[in-house]
């Protein structure tokens, strides 16, 4: 039997995605979350084959929580489960721990393919996960922004909100904290302060 447990603060996402899980005979799902502690203290107290884990979640994202589950629980292997994948991104999720990235997109069968894979000890990354993957570890990262990722940027340093960003840009909420996670992994930032720093004393804002 192999134990799945599933963070997501969607909870249409989680109650599609407990239902499809389910339907299969050897996957049992143990739990689920909503936050990035719930992913800490699911992986501490289930320890499950697999842990499919959102990385655009409410307060502490995703990212943050692979290096925690993989200390509290390294049997665990992470799934994560994501809206999208910019090569920074991707690369990021790899280098904390994550052993599969899966778009929000996929079909049934192959997030349930992959599930079987990676608890089985394998690898399997989807093609459009592999090539972003691929490119990320071909180019050299540091200063890397793209035209919006600047925009964005130039708001941080202004010191606008996510919400202030996204009203000015015409965005979600949610698009601007993705861009955020971007630029931070771009310039090794740990958070919003410090990412501006960094970019005002390389001059790109």
């Amino acid at each position: 039997m192999i134990r799945v447990a599933i963070v997501d603060d969607h909870p249409i996402v989680t109650d599609g995605l407990v239902a499809n899980l389910s339907a299969v005979p050897e996957i049992d799902v143990v739990a689920t979350g909503a936050s990035a502690g719930d992913a800490v203290n699911i992986a501490a107290t289930y320890a499950p084959d697999v842990l499919i884990l959102d990385l655009e979640l409410g307060g502490r994202g995703g990212l943050d929580a692979i290096p925690e589950c993989k200390a509290v629980s390294p049997r665990t292997r992470i799934v994560v489960f994501s809206a999208y994948a910019g090569e920074e991104r991707v690369a990021t999720a790899f280098e904390r721990g994550a052993d599969s990235y899966v778009l929000k997109g996929t079909s049934s069968d192959e997030l349930v393919a992959i599930v079987r894979t990676v608890a089985a000890g394998g690898t399997m990354i989807p093609a459009e996960i592999a090539a972003q993957l691929a490119r990320a570890v071909r180019q050299p990262r540091r200063d890397r922004l793209t035209a919006r990722e600047r925009e964005i940027l130039a708001l941080l340093a202004e010191g606008l909100s996510n919400r202030a960003a996204g009203e000015r840009l015409g965005i979600s909420e949610r698009t601007v904290k993705f861009h955020v996670g971007e630029i931070l992994a771009r310039l090794g930032a740990t958070n919003r302060a410090q990412a501006v720093a960094i970019a005002k004393a390389r001059g790109i804002v």
